[in-house]
């Protein structure tokens, strides 16, 4: 009886190992597709922005290098004060660092451009 309950302990210790490896590897990222909000964090930290294809995982209204690391702070129409807004975007060097159905685009061709000091691309992942 004593080893069949120090096996269920060690099943158990392997499951709980386990589901924190995989509830902490999966983080999603800024770009990652979405439906809700907390597709991109359980926290509250990230949304989900419907209206871009498949959904985008984002910060909205971003401040200048307070973006995640994995992303960059980008002002869109940025000389509207009725229309520009703030996200945190994916950022690319090349066509395949991103997702299916994106661009890796210059911002200053879609009316944005990016607010960090020291970004490491000059490129986001755009529809």
């Amino acid at each position: 009886m004593r080893g069949s309950s120090s096996n269920g302990v060690v099943a158990l210790a392997v499951f709980a190992l386990l589901a924190l490896v995989g509830v902490s590897g999966c983080k999603p990222q800024i770009g990652d597709a979405c439906t809700l909000s907390t597709d991109c964090s359980t926290l509250g930290d990230r949304l989900c922005d419907t209206s871009m294809p498949g959904g985008y995982c984002t910060v909205f209204g971003c401040e200048a290098n307070q973006c995640p690391s994995d992303s960059l702070c980008v002002e869109i129409h940025p000389n509207s004060d009725r229309f520009a807004r703030r996200f945190c975007l994916a950022p690319c060097g090349k066509q395949s660092d991103c997702r299916s159905g994106y661009a890796c685009v210059l911002p200053a061709d879609r009316d944005a451009h990016i607010l960090d000091s020291s970004p490491v691309h000059d490129s986001v992942c755009l529809p």
